[in-house]
């Protein structure tokens, strides 16, 4: 095997030292810079790192330590040298290894490493002729009174004797001593017993992280209760607190994450002391020192945070995650004392007059009317100098319900009645341009088309195409009678082609076909839900086409396309995000909404980029973008206040650009591939985050093309199909199903590419039966009619049963059960051989079964293992059926099958292969399908080793290992490269021979 391409999987290692970062991902350790990215010249195996030690001589060269589980290595380095890294040492312990630490007050070389069940190694690195690789002596083994199982360990200090040890276990006990004063020694094994020092009840579950600052006397834990904990170190002088002795005693709890923390660090910054912490809710919170929290934000797009590190130099806060990412936030502004939050303006001289709508006229002014229908307008500056309140002198004082601007054009609505003002910056003068009656009702809305066409909406559902500062009618709509009929949202796609969202959550589309008056095309019913879209927005439009962003009061964008020769608008996909509801897009990737009582910036490139607590969406508030500087206004409680803020977090490295990917941020449980003529293969992946993506791997690269939010729970299983005319490829069809018997149908289209939803079912047992299958759908198979667009599906539930379903691309909706049987066990793996009339079910007892299309025929049935069958393969030669099977039992078997009468030609298993069960094989031909000296298989299982078995000789050879935990298959494109996938994702090139 040639070294990896791509790896996407934990990062569990981070560190800075002297202004570089050192982390890991998965067995892959990197050092970064501000001009280098260098990764270490040795894999640990198949094991993933998860810690660092250093030795430095001066700031250049020194000493590295990382461990892996139960392994170390250890190198010399030096950052003048071409080849930074050198290994000069590995080891193996008989324990996995939670802490490693050099010894500086020891001499060279020398270092110490703790194991999870508390042992303590101290040890020698010794090179006396200056030969590549030294060696290790072991000088003590020791270990303390308690035999707990330990997650977390830290090792303070840097003397032997006055090692401080502090652990924590399952128990959410803190465990603390030192190796000095031993009680038991032995000579001959050179180990030492220790008195255990303190034990300390600190959380109801397993500690996941300590750390410790002694000149602040602060200890911090973390938990998978979801707290932090506060502890303060009492006795002793700073610098030399005896932590044997010393008394600890808890000061408060935080909590602040919604799941599991993972990890915290204790910063110090501006002679204050802050922690931070961070969990499997993807969110980091840092705390003041009282444990007051600060600050929060979503930082690893959804996927855990498993480590932080912070650079006091820059104020950089590092963090890393379950996909790989290594992130980086700077946390000057949050952490200074003078971080301004949201200002309160100065309100009305008036006690009885507030303000109660406001908006932005333009970049420094803003504009508002009160409770007693008075317009003012304010400057904001950003001197010391005090700003005031002024009145709009020409504004009519009516009741208003609506104000709107665009342009320093000032539109207010109320009664009936119409008011239009333009207003002069430089002279700070407003111009009455138009006031008078338009509508028999209340008038709620009124929209800016363009600069001189507007539209105004009432209570009853009457609308009026307005143009220029006469208000000149255009065009009138009457929305059919219906609860609040009055316009949300309005987009002018062309000069005669208008689309409209209403308040009960209807969006329909007005064009004027050859006469005057515009006329409704067509009606999407519920985009939103029960309310209607809060933004419309043009994306792309052509001759023919027009793409449109719609949002509203959920957590999801759709995506429409409109067909501007025959007015057909057509919903393409939803995109799911991080906010309750969404209210504005100022650019492309910029999204601004609320989530509960907090205003979200959201980013795709940068996740949370903003959020304040403002008092919930009802408020009235407005905003500004100006280069990358977002000004918002709000009223709460009666009061208006200001805020702003510099969006993109600005820091001078290349990590983000570099360790950034966007995979699954949960399992990928299914990958097929789409492999066309002279296009690298497109990897279609789905998982336990609910998402299928479609990306493209391009030399040594991942791009990710689409992502489709159709399903509302796990995806188990999908499959591809192609849609031909003419024998070419005019698109895909995707067929996945999950968790919530949910089938879900997309298409896909290269030429881009495009994606699109098509339709989503619910399984039901019949086609008339109301009750829903809870059952979760393990697997699909799709068998295409020679009739054009009719499709048979073949779809295993969790409880065993097996249907066909009839489905016709004309009539999506529709959905027909014509058949279903019951195996009494839980299918595991499918496969249609449409040119055998053959079906194949594995199941958890083993079994092979095979059916024919109908599944009214049994064929023939197979115990193939002893418990279920996890992983299988299938190829068909000219006269037999290539057969691969692995499974719980951890043997792997090569069955052969005659395809005239299903008899078992041949069946030999591997048992020596694996010692763990197997997940994931496939069968792959270098040459031509008939020549079965060319057949091989690959396997994979839970031990991470990867087998080579020819299946001619029927020999099998070790070609190398995955760092993946939970494996679930393995796929090979076209060229030879294997693709890994489970928690993460791991590209491999095979070797041609």
């Amino acid at each position: 095997m040639k070294p990896k391409n791509i790896l996407f999987t934990d990062a569990l290692a981070l560190n800075i030292s002297q202004h570089s970062l050192f982390t890991a991902i998965g067995n892959q350790a990197l050092f970064l810079s501000s001009n280098s990215n260098i990764r270490l010249p040795q894999e640990v195996r198949y094991k993933k790192v998860h810690g660092f030690a250093f030795s430095h001589k001066c700031e250049q060269t020194g000493l590295l330590l990382f461990y892996a589980e139960n392994e170390f290595s250890l190198f010399k380095y030096d950052t003048n040298q071409k080849e930074t890294f050198v290994l000069i040492y590995e080891g193996e312990t008989k324990d996995w290894i939670n802490a490693a630490v050099f010894l500086k007050d020891e001499g060279s070389g020398q270092f110490v490493l703790h194991m999870a069940h508390g042992a303590l190694l101290r040890l020698q690195y010794n090179n006396p002729n200056n030969i590549e690789f030294g060696e290790c002596s072991i000088l003590e083994l020791a270990r303390c009174t308690d035999y707990s199982l330990l997650y977390y360990t830290i090792l303070n200090g840097t003397c032997y004797n006055k090692l401080n040890i502090i652990s924590g276990n399952a128990f959410g006990e803190i465990l603390i001593w030192q190796p000095h004063t031993p009680v038991h020694i032995n000579l001959n094994s050179r180990s030492k017993i220790f008195r255990l020092c303190l034990r300390l009840k600190a959380h109801n579950g397993v500690i996941f992280s300590i750390d410790i600052h002694l000149a602040a006397r602060l200890l911090v834990t973390t938990s998978d209760d979801r707290s932090l904990k506060f502890w303060q170190l009492e006795s002793g002088s700073a610098p030399d607190i005896k932590l044997d002795t010393a008394l600890i005693k808890p000061l408060f709890s935080c909590f602040g994450h919604t799941a599991r923390v993972i990890c915290a660090t204790i910063a110090e910054y501006g002679g204050q002391i802050f922690v931070i912490s961070g969990g499997e809710d993807s969110h980091i919170c840092i705390w003041s020192h009282s444990g007051e929290l600060l600050f929060k934000r979503r930082q690893q797009f959804g996927a855990p945070i498993w480590r932080l590190s912070f650079d006091h130099s820059t104020s950089t806060l590092y963090s890393t995650g379950s996909t790989g990412n290594v992130l980086a936030y700077n946390l000057k502004m949050t952490l200074s004392p003078k971080h301004i939050h949201s200002t309160q303006l100065i309100s009305l001289d008036s006690s009885t007059e507030f303000m109660k709508k406001i908006k932005y006229l333009n970049n420094s002014t803003i504009i508002a009317l009160s409770n007693k229908n008075n317009m003012f307008y304010m400057r904001l500056t950003k001197s010391s100098e005090k700003t005031i309140w002024k009145s709009v002198a020409d504004f009519p004082t009516y009741k208003c319900t609506v104000l709107a601007i665009n342009d320093g054009i000032i539109a207010t609505c109320g009664y009936q009645r119409v008011t239009l003002l333009s207003y002069n910056e430089n002279t700070e003068r407003f111009k009455l341009l138009y006031d008078g009656v338009k509508l028999n009702g209340l008038i709620q809305s009124f929209h800016f088309l363009s600069k001189e066409l507007y539209l105004i909406s009432d209570e009853y559902g009457n609308c009026l195409l307005l143009k220029g500062n006469n208000m000149d009618v255009e065009g009138s709509i009457i929305i059919n009678k219906c609860r609040e009929p009055w316009i949300t949202a309005a987009l002018l796609v062309s000069l005669d082609c208008l689309l409209l969202s209403t308040r009960n959550g209807h969006l329909m589309l007005y064009a004027r076909e050859g006469c005057a008056n515009l006329q409704l095309k067509t009606t999407l019913k519920r985009l939103h839900g029960k309310m209607g879209s809060t933004l419309l927005q043009l994306l792309k439009i052509d001759e023919k086409i027009a793409y449109i962003l719609s949002a509203g009061h959920e957590s999801a964008l759709r995506l429409l396309r409109l067909n501007l020769t025959d007015y057909r608008l057509t919903f393409l996909q939803r995109q799911c995000v991080p906010l309750a509801w969404v209210e504005a897009s100022p650019t492309i990737d910029l999204l601004i909404g609320f989530n509960n009582n907090h205003i979200v910036a959201w980013s795709n490139k940068n996740d949370v980029v903003l959020q304040l607590q403002c008092g919930g969406g009802h408020r009235c508030w407005d905003y500004q973008l100006n280069n990358e500087e977002l000004d918002i206004i709000y009223i709460k409680q009666n009061h208006v206040f200001h805020y702003r803020e510099l969006l993109y977090n600005k820091w001078s490295s290349c990590l983000w650009q570099t360790l950034r990917n966007e995979w699954h941020i949960r399992s990928c449980n299914i990958i097929q591939l789409i492999e066309e003529n002279n296009v690298q293969p497109y990897i279609v992946s789905a998982g336990d985050d609910n998402i299928i993506k479609i990306n493209q791997v391009i030399g040594q690269s991942f791009y990710q093309c689409a992502e489709l939010h159709t399903h509302i729970s796990s995806i188990r299983h999908l499959v591809l199909c192609p849609i031909k005319c003419e024998n070419v490829v005019n698109y895909w069809l995707i067929f996945s199903v999950g968790g919530r018997a949910q089938l879900c149908i997309n298409k896909f289209d290269t030429n881009g590419p495009v994606v699109s939803e098509v339709c989503s079912h619910i399984v039901r047992s019949t086609s008339d039966d109301n009750g829903l299958l809870e059952a979760r759908l393990m697997a699909i198979n799709v068998l295409q009619h020679t009739a054009p667009g009719e499709f048979s599906l073949y779809i295993a539930s969790a409880d065993g049963k097996i249907r066909l379903l009839h489905w016709q691309q004309e009539r999506p909706t529709k959905i027909n059960v014509h058949c279903l049987i019951d195996i009494k066990r839980c299918p595991l793996q499918m496969r249609s051989l449409n040119n055998l009339n053959l079906l194949l079910i594995t199941t958890t007892n083993g079994m092979l079964y095979g059916f024919d299309k109908t599944l009214c025929l049994k064929r023939f049935e197979l115990k193939l293992h002893a418990s279920g069958i996890n992983a299988f393969d299938t190829l068909d030669d000219c006269s037999r059926l290539h057969i691969l099977s692995g499974g719980d039992d951890e043997i792997f078997k090569y069955t052969t099958i005659q395809k005239s009468d299903m008899s078992v030609l041949q069946s030999t298993q591997f048992s020596a292969m694996h010692n763990a069960q197997i997940n994931a094989l496939g069968i792959h031909s270098l040459k031509q399908v008939d020549e079965a000296s060319q057949l091989r298989a690959y396997t994979c299982s839970m031990d991470k080793q990867i087998y080579m078995v020819n299946l001619k000789t029927l020999k099998y050879t070790r070609i190398g290992y995955t760092c993946l935990s939970d494996i679930k298959g393995i796929l090979i494109d076209k060229n030879q490269r294997l693709y890994i996938y489970g928690c993460g994702l791991e590209v491999i090139l095979l070797e041609n021979n």
